[in-house]
């Protein structure tokens, strides 16, 4: 019993350093000094980081129209149990189950929560050009 004990202890202390490797760090998509979101899981082969450039960049783009509203900004569900926020015609982000997951919800109910606030910080960071 004792000997079984320490060869767990060791195989669970031997791979412990891996499961630190795998855990790769958060991707934070921001705007104008604003924290959007924040992407901590990797998909479609891209790094935390890479998911969160490339929204950013497309939030860049997206926010290059000065007159977009609150409303705007809409939740739909999308094939496998995902749901993806758009801005006006725009695919912003696609909220995965594993997000989901993490803050124990459903994709839906975390894009909604996830549009909410960006309905509170777009207005902020979107500024009207000067006439």
């Amino acid at each position: 019993m004792k000997k079984t004990l320490i060869v767990t202890l060791v195989l669970l202390l031997a791979t412990f350093p891996l499961c630190l490797a795998q855990q790769e760090p958060a991707g934070e998509v921001t705007i104008g000094g604003e924290l959007i979101l924040r992407i901590r899981f990797s998909a479609g082969g891209m790094t935390p980081q890479q998911r969160a450039d490339a929204i950013t960049m497309r939030l860049r783009n997206i926010l290059e129209d000065p007159n977009i509203q609150p409303s705007d900004i809409t939740v739909k569900p999308v094939a496998g149990g995902e749901a993806a926020i758009y801005i006006k015609e725009h695919l912003l982000v696609t909220v995965d189950r594993r997000h989901a997951d993490l803050h124990k919800t459903t994709p839906l109910q975390l894009g909604e929560i996830w549009a909410k606030h960006l309905r509170e910080v777009i207005p902020q960071v979107n500024v009207k050009p000067m006439r």
